[in-house]
Formats: C-alpha cells, sequence, structure tokens
C-alpha cells in the first residue's frame, strides 16, 4: 500500500485535494486529507513537505510565521514517531500529534491567501535563452553583488555560477519579482541536466547521494545571506529556509521551485517594504473554526475507518488476475502480517536514528 495512501488514493490526488480544499477555505475537507496522509504509511512525511508547498502556493507572506511552527511541530511529530517505536497505528492514533496537525492545517485553511505571480516554465527560459546569453557576454551582466561574492566559492564553484547568482540577487534587490523567478528557473533548469556547473558541497549532514551537489543549495546558501544581512522579518525566511531543509528529500524538485518562488517574493516585497504578516498564526487569524475543527477531529478519522472498511478486499491469484479473498484467508493473513510487525517492532528503538529514515521515508525524494 505503500504506493496509494491508507484508503487506496493516489498520492497526487491527495495532495491535490488538500490544496484545493485549503485554497478554497475548506476547513472540512483539507482536515479530512491531512488526516488521510498521517494514516497512511509515509505520509506523514509526504505532509510535512506538501503543507510547506501549498504555504507557498496559497499564503506565503499573507502569514509568514507559520513556517516557524511548522517546524517547531515537525520536530514533534519526528520524535513521537520515535517513541512510538515507528508503529503508525501508535503514532496516528496519539490525540497530541492529531491536535497539533490540524492547528497547523487550520491556520493555512483560514489565513488571507496571498498567491504570488506566477513561476515561468522551463520553455519560456529556453526561448529567452539565446538573446540572454548574447547579453551576458556582451558586457550586460549585472555586477558583483554582496550576497554571490561572499556564497560564491573561488576554488569549488564554477564561474558560471557566480554570474548566475549576480543575476537573481540583482533582480531581487531591484524588487524585479518577474526577473527574479526567471533566473531561478534558469539556474533549477540547469540544476536538472546531467551536465551543470561545478558546485560545493553545500548539504547537510543528512542528505545523502547526487542530492547534495545540487545547485538549489547554492540558491539556498544565497538567500541565507541576503536574509542574515537585512532582507528579513522576525527571522521569517531564515525559518522557512530551515523548514525547507529539513523536508528537503520529500519536496522533491517540483515543489522546491515552489517554494523557492515563494521565498524571492518575500525577499522582493522585503525590498519594497511591502506589508508581510510576521505575527504568530494564533495572533493574526480566527481561531474559532480551527479550535472548532480540532474539537471534531476523532470524527474525521472515524470516517476514514468507514472509509477503508469500504475498500474492496483484492488479491492477485496464481494466474496473474485479481480475485477476492476469503474472510479465513484473510484473518490468515492479518494474523501473518501482525506477528511479523511485532517480530519487527522488538529491535526498533535499538537504532531510532535508522527507523526513521527507513520507516518515515526520509530518504524517498518525490518528484
Amino acid at each position: 500500500m505503500e504506493n496509494k495512501t491508507i484508503c487506496g488514493y493516489s498520492w497526487s490526488d491527495i495532495y491535490t485535494a488538500l490544496s484545493r480544499a485549503i485554497g478554497n477555505g475548506d476547513m472540512k475537507r483539507a482536515q479530512r486529507w491531512a488526516a488521510e496522509l498521517l494514516c497512511s504509511e509515509t505520509g506523514v512525511s509526504r505532509l510535512e513537505a506538501i503543507l510547506l508547498a501549498i504555504w507557498s502556493e496559497h499564503v506565503g507572506s499573507a502569514l509568514a510565521s507559520w513556517p516557524a511552527v511548522w517546524h517547531s511541530h515537525i520536530a514533534t511529530l519526528r520524535n513521537e514517531w520515535i517513541r512510538a517505536g515507528g508503529d503508525n497505528r501508535i503514532f496516528r492514533n496519539s490525540p497530541s500529534i492529531r491536535h497539533k496537525i490540524a492547528e497547523c492545517v487550520g491556520y493555512l485553511v483560514v489565513a488571507a491567501k496571498r498567491p504570488r505571480p506566477n513561476v515561468p516554465k522551463s520553455t519560456d527560459v529556453f526561448k529567452e535563452a539565446e538573446a540572454v546569453k548574447q547579453r551576458l557576454h556582451g558586457g550586460g551582466a549585472s555586477p558583483d553583488q554582496p550576497s554571490t561574492r561572499r556564497v560564491w566559492d573561488t576554488r569549488e564553484d564554477a564561474p558560471t555560477l557566480r554570474t548566475l547568482g549576480n543575476e537573481i540577487e540583482a533582480s531581487i534587490r531591484g524588487a524585479q519579482t518577474s526577473r527574479a523567478l526567471f533566473w531561478l528557473v534558469w539556474i533549477l533548469t540547469l540544476d536538472g541536466q546531467k551536465s551543470h556547473p561545478a558546485t560545493k558541497d553545500r548539504a547537510p549532514v543528512n542528505i545523502q547521494g547526487k542530492s547534495r551537489k545540487s545547485l538549489a543549495w547554492f540558491l539556498m546558501a544565497l538567500f541565507q545571506d541576503m536574509a542574515r544581512n537585512g532582507l528579513d522579518v522576525n527571522s521569517c525566511i531564515q525559518k522557512t529556509l530551515d523548514c525547507t531543509m529539513i523536508v528537503w528529500m520529500r519536496l522533491g524538485s517540483k515543489y522546491r521551485r515552489e517554494v523557492f518562488a515563494t521565498l524571492i517574493v518575500m525577499l522582493c516585497e522585503r525590498v519594497k517594504s511591502a506589508s508581510i504578516e510576521v505575527r504568530q498564526p494564533m495572533d493574526c487569524v480566527d481561531n474559532r473554526p480551527i479550535r472548532a475543527s480540532i474539537q471534531d477531529i476523532d470524527s474525521v478519522y472515524t470516517e476514514i475507518a468507514t472509509d477503508m472498511k469500504a475498500m474492496p478486499i483484492v488479491v492477485t491469484t496464481t494466474s496473474g488476475t485479481p480475485g477476492v479473498v476469503k474472510d479465513d484467508t484473510f484473518k490468515k493473513q492479518q494474523k501473518k502480517q501482525k506477528d511479523k510487525s511485532t517480530a519487527e517492532s522488538s529491535n526498533k528503538l535499538d537504532a531510532t536514528y535508522t527507523l526513521m529514515r527507513k520507516m518515515y521515508g526520509m530518504d524517498d525524494e518525490d518528484g
């Protein structure tokens, strides 16, 4: 069932439904689809990432402190996951876990919606590529920028990365949001190619494999430096970067781009001294609908249990075709699975870090 949710839905359908519910201010449906992820194997790590992506798409600077709240809740989720020994049943049945998730989802539902400008597509970048290259080679490149100068490493970063850093930083410092988003897509498109400019390894130790050499880490370092040197408000941008880092693998390239785009918009808004809501969510949104949804949250999980019972029990026969499992066979399968789970859980707490990486899906990058 890891390829689908506990009620048999595809992950992408749940992501879309959850995003649409939050965007439309539909508390009931938003809580339902968030709960679906909580109840599903590997769904919690997916929930951590998708909520950040949804915040970036629909809310952004209208509730700039939300990622900091979610970041602290993620730490709690992971600690509780370890305490539960990796047992998803124990974890998802915890009232405190349900309430924390319902609270953070509720903030996004009731928050003011501030959609950002459209992010260019890679095809749009390709259309302008030749003209842009001629401008850069013809002396039209942006001058050295302060953060790029500090972040770019003369020994390990390719010269191209210095040029790209200067261009995106100059656009941000000039509050040219559309142009900055153009350079964002340029860099991330370049990052997706087999051969891209050499870059210094800036990834934290928990990131493994080829992701360590992503150009996105250069962008992270650049945004971080800009935030630390005058373009942050109450550490909102830094906290968003921290949250992005912890859910990096689950965000995948698609949602990473979405979060980066919102960071750029927020940096440009800071340059323009635009309004950014930096108060804590509990201090600036209507908490009554959130409290009501938390009080009624158990009914959401009851609905999921009902949907699970309504699912057809299907097994693949020796001929390779689906067939219905008889009750006694299903009970034997349940007992076998239960015995297997009991045997596995006996060793889980002895290797909590390895357990969390494997069962929590921390190494599985979503596209």
